[in-house]
Order: structure tokens, then C-alpha cells, then sequence
């Protein structure tokens, strides 16, 4: 009788649980149909009390269980955003409500009669990356991408247009996903013309996945160009100008029908900026002498540019299944500079008062063509109509060809004789480099809990790049000669082919499993790749340089869920930093009076142990990021300074070196608020540790010396964006980063302040925007460096710059379903009250 009693109880207990019905679904964007992640989800019962509840998952998804028979609301509310209702039963006949997609609109709200139109959330705080959504950063309307990202947190760029994540330069940048022939030989420039306009958000992947490159020890920043879909067609067009007479004009179209999407953008961006420069440099006889020689130098520049800037695409949608993508871009362009600097040399008297005995005045003209070139064939087949059993393949090409020169011309004049000297140098270099990729990616989510994917990624790509120089000395007047001049001599010092070829092969697999509350993502890479590098001089001497490896990259994410609101996530991944070509390339260069540069062909990469933890809270209007980081990394790539002579003069030499270990830690808080349905204020605090060990080691004959450093540095930011009435917003970025280390030396701290308005007109037809970068000319970047028997002082900086937008949109801007959407499941009012599981969901 008591076995009996405990199997009936069990089978009660089972029914009983049996009978408890379950509600789950996806939630997305409406504009753009990308997943929103930690949405909150509230279920509450006919009396009003809360039945169950939670957030999304990374995908977008929830489930909630546990619901008795009868009638619930069920409630989906995340910030910025207009909050979504659904109605339904469960009933003896139906346990399981399924919505297949419900989406959440922008916040629209009325203040007084006077519609006040609510922003996107300019950043989504993800499990395993940062989104921001940039078409709100006023600071950046009619600029480039570089723009964006300098308003992106934790996310710099230098002068000269070097982009760092968290103080580390070691960074990828990628465009929708993929390399697209983005090195850091050109990136700057590509970067610099792409017209921000064009871009929908930039990822932030700060400890990536197997699933993805390896490269770039600080991670991966991730440019996504738009490309929304709406019935029909709509489009834009714009045009800007600025306060340094620089200015642009671009459109786009896009068609999104039943069988096929397309859509085009071109822009034209003539870039016109001030600036300048200023080194102080001193040397020493031996490291316990006082300094006995000096170089200052002092400079202004003018740089302009101009480009085209061209993008088109078609996705054939072959089944509910297959569709087949092409696309391509391309970019044709100039730039040109001047620069002129005033040096002055001299001894120190023994009162430690500057002597001056030599001055020389540089003129420097720069000028080139730029070309870039990428096409791209993708497949995407889904097994299944939800499409979360699929397979991708893709293949790209990318070509870019760089081909400028720069002149100096040199006016010496000995104060201690008052003779002058002239000379004219003429250094032609023409950059050639091509790019293929392939992938292949299999994803397979099995069940619920269940995911896994796998696949595999080629990189080849090859470089000629030619250098030399031609130089004219004369005792008379200074002549700026042309580059078919007869008088011109090649200078077999400064001649220089340099020929790159990197081949990459990798395969990975990840796996996603959830348990309970607890989910795991672990992966393995592989990569082998090899190098082979030609650094052929003026007499056809060759220097060749081929190394072959293979390493083994794993990963492994720990998501815990702490409460329906709050989780925490601890991440480990190994990564590593090639050297590029530039960094490889033994070509002196010289462009600086002051300082020779020249690369390493003997480099090797970087290696780099990541470990990071992570958690986040939201609440109602407020969302808390915390995250931690540590990186030691073996074989640093650094730029080392050492003092040698130079046609009888103390110059400054600089190249690159694996020199020691280092160690990085930080933590970075991200808080983002919403006061009042009109304030959204975004504040970003990093704080970072770095430590590198000591170096000893010989270049040249000369022994060069590093002593072990350590640091303690932080940055902030803060962006605060009003909607005000009559559809006018404004933003303000702060930004402020404190004293930090660099090798044989440290950078002085700097801040700015960045200001926007937009006004939209006739329902969002016509928008006018209006910004103030730099508001009062502090975002400079000024370096104090120091050795043995030198130490230098350099300070570079731009001028502030105002621009003013204006754009026409077209076309049908609002988002309507096509029909193929609402075959596929997508369709759905996100105001509807149904029950049973209706507004596009369906029963199980």
C-alpha cells in the first residue's frame, strides 16, 4: 500500500506538472529586425499579480513556465522603447503559447500637445560585445567613421588616425564582419572617407569568441553599413559643410520587395583640416653626462582630401530558404598636404642656457591617389524556416593601391657663419596590395539548450610596395624642381621594394549549452599561417624573411543568470598580434627631419592570455555594466627610440622590437540612464594597469635600453542627449583621459568637449544638424619619451572643426512587412491584444 501510495503521489505530482503551460517567444527590433537582448518579460494573471517573468536572452528569446490554467497578459518593456501587449490563454488544449516574433517600436510620447520624438538607445549591452547605435551622434553628422568612433567609449583615435580600444592599439577593425581589406597601412585612410552617414552601428567585441580571428589582443571593433529593409522603396540624401571649407553630398536608394533587395549609396567628401606640431628633443654623451645638444622644431600643416566613396548590393531571395547576395564597394580618391617646419639645433652652454648654430626651414608638399576595390559573393542556405539550422559561404576580394610621393625643401643656414645651403629630396611611393577571404560557417541549434557551430576562414593576401628617393643639392636659391628634372640624383640609401605575402588558413568549432540558469559557449581555433617577406635594396640585394606557425586558440564563456534582471559572465580566450606591413619594412623613412623611421622584417607576433568578468543589471530606465580584464602578453611588439647620427648630425631613430612581457588589468563601468522620457545620459569610466618589464637589446650596432614601468591610468565619458519640443535634439560629449605609460616614456592627459543639434521638419522629411567638435581645442596628444643619452617632448594637434547636415529622406519610411516576412512568421502588430497566442505566433 505505501509503494502504491508513492507511485500515485509521483503520477499526481507529474500531471500536475504536465498540466503547467509555458509561454515563449522572440523579441526584435521593428526598425532594423535585430534581436534585443535583456528586454524585460512580465507575465501577470488575470487578478494582476505576477504570474512569471524575466529578460531575454542573447538571441532575443524567453520561456516562462510554470503557468497554471487561465488568463494571462503578457507584458515586454525595455528603455527607449514603446512597450508591447499580448494577451492569451492556457487551457487543457493549449499549454505551450509561442510568439515567433514581437516587436517593440520606438518611444513616441507627447509633452503638452508638442510631439516629442524619442531616440534609439545608442548603445545594447550584450553577453559577448557593445552596440552602439550611431545615427543619433550628432557630433559626428557629416563626417567620417573615424568621427563615429571617436564618440564611441573606450574607443580613441589619434592625429594621424591610429585607433586604440582600452589604451591598447592592438585592434582590429572590421567592416560588416570581415577584414574587407582593412589593414593598418590603409585603414586610416578608408576610414577617414567613409561618409558616417552610411553607418548603422559599430560592435565593440572585446574578448571574441573562437568563432572569430584571433587577431587583435584588445579585440575587435565591428563597422555594420546600413542596410534595413522596407517595402518598396526609400532613400536619403545629404549634404554638409564645415568651418575649414571642407564639405559633402551623398544618397542612397534602397528596393526591398517579395523576390529581391537592393540598394546603392555614393558620396563625394572633400576634407580640408589645420594643425600642427612641436618636438623637443636633447642628447647626451652617456647616460651620466648632462645634455650637451639639442633639436626644436616647430610646425603647422594643411591637409586636404577628396574621395568618392560608392557602395551597391542585391540579395536574391532564390526560396524561402536560399538567398544569394552581391555586393561591392569602392573608393577613389586624392589628398594632398603642406607642412612647414622650422628646426633649430644647437649645444647648451655650461649654465645649461640653448645655443642655437643651425636652422633649417622644411617645406614638405605631400600628394597621392588612393583606390580601393571589394567585392563579395555570399550564399546562405536555412534547413529549417526559422532559420536556426543553417550554412553560410562567402568569398571577397578586396584591392588597394595607394600611390603618392613628398617633397622637402631644406633652406640651412649656419648662424655662426651665415652661409646657407639648399637642397631639394623627391621620394616617390607607390602602396599595392590585394586581399582575398573565404568562409564557411554551419550553424545548428539543436535544441533549446543545444548549439553548435563550426567552420572554416582563408586570408591571403600579398603586397608590393616600391620606395626610393631622389635628392638635389645647391649653394644658390632653393627650387622646388619637378620630378623629370635632370639635376635629380636617386639616393641608394632610401631605395626600397618591399614585398609581403601572408597566407592564412583556420578552422573552428564552438558549442552552446544551457543549464538552468547557467549557460557555457567553449570553442577551439587553429590557425596556421606563414610570411614570406622581400626587402629587395638599390642593388637588388635581397633580404628575405619566411616563417611558417600554428597555434591553437580556445574559448570559453560562463554566463550565470543571478536574478530575471541581473547576470554575470566570465570569459577566457587566447589571442595574438601580427605585425603588419608597414611595421616589417626596413624603409628609412625620413619624412620627419627630426626622427628616422624604419621597420623589422624579423618581428614575430604577440600572444596574449585574456581574462575577463562581467556583470550587468537593468532596471526600469537604467541599465550597470561592470566589467574586469586581464592580459600578460609575451613577445611585445613596441616602438623603441634610440639616439644615432644622421650625415653627421644627433637624429632620433625609431622601429619596432618584440622587447618583454607586459601585464593589463582594468575595469570598466558602463552606466546608462533615462530621466524623465526626454534625458538619456551614457557614462563610461575605465580604469586600466599596465606593466611592462625592462629590455636590453642591439639594433644597428647600437645598444638600446628600456627600463621596467608600470602605470595607473583611467579615461571617462559622458554623453548626454535632450529630446526637446518641435523635434529638436542636442547632445554634448565629454571626454577626459589621464597621464598613461608608453614604452620609454608616458603621454600627457587631454580632454574635449563635443556639441550637436538636429531638427527634423515635415515628419521626419528634411533634418538639419549642426555640430561643434572640439569646443575649445584641447584634443591634443602630447608624448614625453626618454633613454639613456636622449629625451624628447612631442605635441601634435588638429583645429577644432563645425559642420553643418541637411537631409531628405524619401520614400516609405515607415516599416512595413512584405509578404515574404509574414510567411516566414515575422509579421504581428506589436498593439494587438489576441488571445490564444495570436499576433503572428502560433500553438504548439
Amino acid at each position: 500500500m505505501n509503494r502504491l501510495f508513492l507511485v500515485s503521489a509521483l503520477l499526481v505530482c507529474s500531471l500536475g506538472m504536465w498540466a503547467q503551460g509555458v509561454v515563449r517567444g522572440k523579441v526584435l527590433d521593428k526598425q532594423n529586425d535585430e534581436v534585443l537582448q535583456f528586454v524585460t518579460v512580465r507575465v501577470t494573471g488575470a487578478d494582476g499579480k505576477l504570474a512569471g517573468g524575466g529578460m531575454t536572452d542573447v538571441k532575443g528569446q524567453f520561456n516562462i513556465q510554470g503557468l497554471k490554467d487561465g488568463a494571462y497578459t503578457l507584458e515586454i518593456t525595455l528603455m527607449g522603447y514603446k512597450s508591447a501587449v499580448r494577451r492569451f490563454q492556457v487551457t487543457p488544449e493549449k499549454r505551450n503559447i509561442h510568439y515567433n516574433a514581437i516587436y517593440l517600436a520606438e518611444d513616441q510620447k507627447m509633452l503638452k500637445e508638442v510631439q516629442v520624438t524619442g531616440q534609439r538607445s545608442q548603445m545594447k549591452l550584450e553577453v559577448d560585445r557593445k552596440t552602439f547605435t550611431v545615427d543619433e551622434v550628432l557630433a559626428a553628422a557629416g563626417g567620417s567613421v573615424s568621427d563615429l568612433l571617436e564618440n564611441i567609449p573606450s574607443v580613441e583615435v589619434t592625429t594621424d588616425g591610429e585607433i586604440s580600444l582600452r589604451g591598447n592599439s592592438s585592434v582590429e577593425v572590421w567592416i560588416n564582419g570581415k577584414s574587407s581589406g582593412l589593414t593598418s597601412d590603409n585603414r586610416a585612410e578608408i576610414l577617414q572617407q567613409i561618409p558616417a552617414e552610411s553607418i548603422e552601428r559599430i560592435e565593440v567585441i572585446d574578448n571574441p569568441s573562437a568563432k572569430y580571428s584571433p587577431e587583435g589582443t584588445a579585440g575587435i571593433i565591428n563597422i555594420i553599413l546600413k542596410r534595413d529593409r522596407r517595402a518598396g522603396y526609400y532613400g536619403s540624401v545629404q549634404t554638409g559643410v564645415n568651418n575649414q571649407k571642407g564639405w559633402n553630398v551623398g544618397g542612397n536608394i534602397n528596393y526591398s520587395s517579395k523576390w529581391v533587395d537592393a540598394y546603392a549609396n555614393i558620396g563625394y567628401r572633400k576634407r580640408k583640416g589645420d594643425g600642427g606640431n612641436m618636438s623637443d628633443q636633447r642628447y647626451r654623451a652617456s647616460a651620466s653626462s648632462p645634455f650637451n645638444s639639442y633639436q626644436f622644431s616647430e610646425g603647422e600643416n594643411n591637409n586636404n582630401g577628396g574621395g568618392l566613396f560608392a557602395r551597391a548590393g542585391l540579395t536574391f531571395h532564390l526560396s524561402d530558404n536560399d538567398d544569394l547576395s552581391l555586393g561591392g564597394m569602392t573608393m577613389q580618391g586624392n589628398h594632398s598636404n603642406d607642412n612647414l617646419t622650422t628646426y633649430e639645433y644647437g649645444t647648451f652652454g655650461a649654465d645649461g642656457s640653448k645655443v642655437a648654430d643651425r636652422k633649417l626651414r622644411r617645406q614638405t608638399w605631400g600628394d597621392g591617389d588612393h583606390h580601393m576595390y571589394n567585392v563579395e559573393l555570399s550564399y546562405t542556405h536555412k534547413f529549417n524556416e526559422s532559420g536556426t539550422h543553417k550554412l553560410d559561404a562567402m568569398v571577397e576580394f578586396n584591392k588597394w593601391n595607394g600611390d603618392g610621393s613628398n617633397e622637402y625643401l631644406n633652406d640651412t643656414t649656419s648662424l655662426l657663419t651665415s652661409l646657407s645651403s639648399y637642397s631639394y629630396q623627391y621620394r616617390p611611393m607607390d602602396m599595392n596590395n590585394r586581399h582575398w577571404e573565404a568562409r564557411l560557417d554551419y550553424e545548428n541549434q539543436i535544441n533549446e539548450n543545444f548549439k553548435i557551430e563550426a567552420g572554416y576562414e582563408g586570408r591571403f593576401s600579398h603586397e608590393n610596395t616600391p620606395q626610393s628617393s631622389f635628392e638635389y643639392a645647391s649653394v644658390g636659391q632653393a627650387e622646388r624642381l619637378s620630378p623629370a628634372d635632370g639635376r635629380l640624383q636617386e639616393d641608394p640609401f632610401f631605395y626600397n621594394r618591399f614585398i609581403y605575402d601572408s597566407d592564412i588558413h583556420a578552422l573552428y568549432a564552438t558549442t552552446n549549452m544551457k543549464f538552468g540558469k547557467l549557460g557555457v559557449m567553449a570553442g577551439l581555433r587553429g590557425e596556421y599561417w606563414k610570411v614570406d617577406t622581400k626587402s629587395i635594396d638599390y642593388y637588388q640585394t635581397e633580404t628575405p624573411f619566411k616563417k611558417d606557425y600554428f597555434q591553437l586558440f580556445p574559448s570559453i564563456f560562463l554566463n550565470y543568470e543571478l536574478t530575471p534582471t541581473s547576470q554575470i559572465q566570465l570569459n577566457v580566450t587566447r589571442r595574438l598580434r601580427r605585425p603588419w606591413g608597414g611595421q616589417l619594412n626596413s624603409f628609412k623613412n625620413t619624412r620627419d627631419a627630426s626622427m628616422i623611421e624604419f621597420g623589422n622584417p624579423e618581428l614575430t607576433p604577440e600572444f596574449t592570455n585574456a581574462f575577463s568578468l562581467n556583470y550587468l543589471k537593468t532596471w526600469a530606465a537604467h541599465t550597470l555594466s561592470v566589467g574586469t580584464y586581464y592580459r600578460p602578453t609575451t613577445d611585445v611588439m613596441q616602438r623603441i627610440r634610440y639616439q644615432g647620427l644622421y650625415e653627421g648630425q644627433n637624429v632620433m631613430y625609431m622601429t619596432n622590437l618584440n622587447v618583454a612581457k607586459s601585464q593589463s588589468a582594468g575595469a570598466e563601468v558602463i552606466l546608462k540612464d533615462k530621466f524623465f522620457r526626454i534625458l538619456d545620459l551614457t557614462t563610461t569610466l575605465n580604469a586600466y594597469y599596465y606593466k611592462l618589464d625592462g629590455f636590453s637589446t642591439v639594433v644597428e650596432n647600437q645598444t638600446v635600453t628600456g627600463e621596467g614601468n608600470e602605470n595607473f591610468a583611467w579615461d571617462a565619458r559622458v554623453l548626454a542627449s535632450v529630446i526637446l519640443p518641435y523635434s529638436i535634439s542636442v547632445q554634448a560629449t565629454g571626454n577626459y583621459r589621464s597621464r598613461s605609460v608608453i614604452t620609454q616614456g608616458h603621454r600627457k592627459a587631454n580632454g574635449s568637449l563635443d556639441l550637436g543639434l538636429r531638427k527634423t521638419f515635415l515628419n521626419k522629411t528634411f533634418a538639419l544638424a549642426l555640430n561643434w567638435r572640439d569646443v575649445f581645442n584641447t584634443r591634443q596628444f602630447e608624448n614625453y619619451t626618454e633613454g639613456p643619452t636622449f629625451w624628447r617632448h612631442q605635441k601634435n594637434w588638429r583645429d577644432p572643426r563645425i559642420n553643418l547636415q541637411l537631409t531628405w529622406n524619401f520614400g516609405n519610411m515607415t516599416r512595413k512587412k512584405t509578404d515574404r516576412d509574414r510567411e516566414d512568421g515575422q509579421g504581428g502588430n506589436d498593439e494587438e491584444n489576441t488571445f490564444g497566442g495570436g499576433g503572428g505566433g502560433f500553438d504548439e
